[in-house]
């Protein structure tokens, strides 16, 4: 019951962002559960259970997901699902391991250690983290620009640690009770602080900002139409439409795999006759699409998710393909293997690009495109705001995979941190919704309705300069790691030598 009150918890302001107080206790009853458990064995399958039970709640939307984007049957996807929330679940059971072996330590602080190492070495399909859950929570959220996401996590584990230490295990009579909590409450004070400076400093900036207007087209194509060669010219139509009526913009953008032909990687100019159709008026023009290198019926093509970047005459000025290939959809793991089951299908997947390229417009603008949910990797978007000095994020993504289900909403939420680790406009163009204005304070500012044909014209501010996070990455997250590490190190250590030391002692 603990495990599930826990799990219930930590996913609810996934699914519900006005939820996220839940985030601040959602590990206390865990904490019950690890401590009153029988033996070591036990507080691991309470940590585990949490974390299975907390990822087919707020993500069980991945049933509908591989069925469709991997092409499995229902009941293939639903195991498949459960085998995925069930080794999810185990960065919990670690987590219980460590509290049950070497427990809380000094003013609760441990588990927040622990975690915070758990959560950012530990591989995640869909890369949530506890931080995660306070998106709606702007003030709160601001330190990202200095630590990345795990700065909040920290404070977020580290609050629950006090509750359930004082709930749970320090005696009332203990002197020294509320030191552990008074320290934590002036760190999430200066983090409120902080995001309250920033956003302040962040709102002057942006209203000097040099502006860029740009049209993000949302064209709603159904999963039972896209890919179909039936519907390729009808969904073309679609968005073409969409486009014709806009106007005064400097910057046009279709989503991800807007255009369904095939086109070559190197590509020089799109067909006249289908520029004229556009009608951009002097925008430029970012499309996504298929690209292929070699012989498409060949055995060696190469298949890339790819954008590319055109002028208003159509002739090609840059392409970006995708770095970060989607498991059962791009790419499924071990396709070779699952291809020898009966009923299994063999996908052949995407090749992965070369590097961060920005798109780059001749009136000095450079554009960071992060293609599906390549805005999730903090990674992606600080190389190419530290390396190619990007100004610009812009996600093109197909969301219709997802559904009428709550996963649109929760990828945009998880992108917001990209705008406020590196400070920069991030525009989500998406097939069916969440097509959105992310400014660099994290605020989701302009929205389209999802499943809707329509069109999203905004200005962008021109951002510069680098932050903190983009400047030194993850140096939080590693500096807490190593921390860890020589806690657990030290402990076992200690529990060997004492070990050997009462068998020596025995033997005498």
């Amino acid at each position: 019951m603990a495990s599930f009150s826990s799990a219930i918890l930590l996913a609810a302001p996934y699914l519900a962002p006005i939820l996220f107080p839940t985030a601040w206790i959602a590990f206390v009853p865990l904490f019950w559960a690890i401590a009153h458990a029988k033996n070591l064995r036990g507080a691991i399958f309470c940590g585990w259970l949490t974390g299975f039970i907390a990822h087919v709640v707020g993500f069980h939307w991945l049933v509908y997901t591989i069925n469709v984007f991997g092409g499995f049957s229902y009941p293939v996807s639903t195991i498949v699902f459960l085998i995925y929330a069930a080794l999810q679940g185990l960065h919990i059971g670690i987590f219980a391991a460590l509290l049950r072996s070497i427990g809380c330590g000094p003013w609760q602080i441990f588990p927040a250690l622990f975690w915070v190492s758990i959560e950012f070495l530990f591989p995640l399909l869909f890369p949530w983290h506890l931080a995660n859950s306070q998106s709606s929570f702007t003030w709160f959220i601001q330190t990202a620009d200095l630590m990345g996401l795990y700065g909040a996590s920290f404070l977020l584990m580290w609050f629950n640690s006090i509750v359930a230490g004082v709930l749970l295990k320090v005696p009332p009579d203990s002197k020294t009770r509320w030191l552990p909590a008074a320290a934590c409450m002036t760190c999430i004070v200066a983090s409120l602080i902080y995001g309250l400076v920033r956003l302040n400093q962040l709102t002057a900036q942006m209203d000097r900002a040099a502006k860029l207007r740009v049209a993000a087209v949302q064209g709603n194509i159904g999963i039972g139409m896209k890919w179909d060669p039936k519907e390729m010219n009808a969904n073309l139509e679609a968005h073409i439409k969409l486009t014709q009526g806009i106007s005064g913009v400097q910057l046009i953008l279709w989503p991800e795999s807007a255009i369904e032909e095939w086109l070559p990687e190197n590509l020089q100019a799109l067909p006249a006759k289908f520029v004229d159709s556009l009608q951009l008026k002097d925008a430029y023009f970012i499309f996504g699409t298929r690209s292929y290198r070699g012989n498409l019926k060949g055995p060696d093509v190469k298949a890339f998710n790819t954008a590319f970047l055109t002028d208003s005459r159509g002739v090609v000025l840059g392409r970006y393909h995708k770095q970060v290939l989607l498991a059962f959809g791009e790419y499924i793991p071990f396709s070779w293997l699952l291809g020898l089951l009966p009923g299994m299908p063999f996908v052949e997947g995407f090749t992965a690009g070369d590097g961060p390229r920005t798109l780059d417009l001749p009136s000095g603008e450079k554009i960071a495109p992060l293609i599906c949910y390549e805005d999730l990797m903090p990674e992606l978007s600080r190389s190419f705001v530290r390396d190619k000095q990007a100004d610009l994020l812009v996600n093109l993504t197909n969301d219709a995979w997802y559904g009428r289900t709550v996963a649109p909403w929760q990828h945009a939420r998880l992108a917001q941190w990209r705008a406020i680790e590196t400070r920069r406009s991030l525009l989500r163009v998406t097939n069916t919704g969440v097509t959105s204005l992310i400014n660099a304070k994290g605020e989701m500012v302009e929205t389209l309705p999802i499943f809707t044909p329509a069109v999203l014209k905004t200005q962008l501010e021109i951002l510069h300069g680098e932050t903190f996070y983009v400047r030194f990455g993850d140096w939080f997250a590693w500096g807490i790691t190593l921390i860890a590490v020589v806690i657990a190190l030290s402990h076992f250590s200690r529990r060997r030598f004492t070990s050997t030391r009462s068998s020596d002692l025995k033997d005498r």
